[in-house]
């Protein structure tokens, strides 16, 4: 039992120690990040509590609403940072209204109706539900929630407004993958009878998935996270910038026989490699490019005509 306490356990630790880190991410940059970070760890701790099964019936049942209720606030959180990361402009707020209300209506359905979850029961490593007739609701809520969230990333990917959010929606759907999957593997388990519930797998998983959300809100992290994605643009320049500057910098203890390092040559390359980057950010755009590099259009053009073809 005490090894099965050490996922969740360290879990916390590492939400602390992103709290400690990047509380103003949390608190002051995006509302819905924070709501997403205390719903992870609410449900981190109600894991934690239900790997201990010595407890009472009404005590069992209590963590285990306080982890299903944990998961309808992920759910709620997550689609709102979606809807937020994809510059999602249809009907948002009444699309924000209805998530309010549903929200609403699930706590109340999972809490004080037993038609949904009619009890709890220990499992082998944990505590799992006993269905009532409408437990279907919940697989339904979560399922459906992660659905229309996953598109609104996949719409963020090509229609967002700007190149910072299409890249955190790729961020995200990546940070993603593993927790979802894993949702619709327990989801489909309980449905063929077997007791087993989402505690252990969810919590590091979802813990990964956070760490990467919050280290995304800063544009410079963000751009570090994306050279580790194959075929970004991000890692391709990255790549190419490090070949080139360990190249230049492989030098022979003997002067004379060391190749002349061609010192003009290197900035000539290192520039022409910034500014196909930036050009190729702003979709070729000159005059974005020129204002972000702090040069005049006619310099950027002249510059973009020595690139090489």
């Amino acid at each position: 039992m005490e090894l099965l306490v050490l996922p969740s356990f360290l879990a916390i630790c590492i939400k602390l120690g992103i709290f400690a880190r990047y509380h103003g991410s949390l608190r002051r940059e995006n509302i819905n990040l924070g709501v997403f970070f205390l719903a992870v760890m609410f449900l981190n701790i109600a894991e934690l509590l239900s790997i201990k099964t010595q407890f009472s019936p009404n005590t069992l049942m209590l963590i285990l609403l306080a982890f299903d209720c944990a998961v309808i606030f992920i759910i709620h959180s997550y689609i709102n940072l979606c809807l937020e990361y994809s510059n999602f402009r249809w009907q948002t707020p009444r699309i924000k209204i209805a998530l309010n209300v549903v929200l609403a209506g699930m706590i109340v359905a999972i809490i004080f109706n037993r038609s949904v979850i009619a009890g709890a029961e220990p499992s082998s490593y944990s505590i799992t539900r006993i269905a009532g007739d409408y437990y279907f609701i919940f697989p339904l809520y979560v399922m459906a929630g992660l659905i229309f969230a996953i598109a609104l990333l996949f719409r963020g990917l090509k229609k967002a407004d700007s190149n910072i959010s299409r890249q955190r929606c790729l961020v995200i759907l990546i940070s993603t993958a593993t927790p979802v999957v894993m949702t619709f593997i327990v989801f489909a388990l309980m449905a063929m009878g077997v007791a087993i519930n989402g505690a252990i797998f969810m919590s590091l998983s979802l813990t990964v998935m956070l760490a990467l959300m919050v280290y995304a809100e800063e544009k410079t992290r963000l751009f570090r996270l994306l050279t580790f994605v194959p075929y970004s643009r991000e890692r391709k320049f990255h790549s190419e910038l490090l070949t080139r500057v360990t190249n230049f910098i492989a030098i022979d203890d003997d002067p004379s026989q060391q190749q002349p390092l061609q010192l003009k040559q290197m900035m000539r390359d290192f520039e022409g490699a910034v500014v196909e980057h930036v050009l190729g950010y702003y979709g070729g755009n000159q005059k974005k490019a020129a204002t972000a590099l702090g040069v005049s259009e006619a310099t950027l053009s002249r510059r973009a005509r020595a690139l090489p073809r």
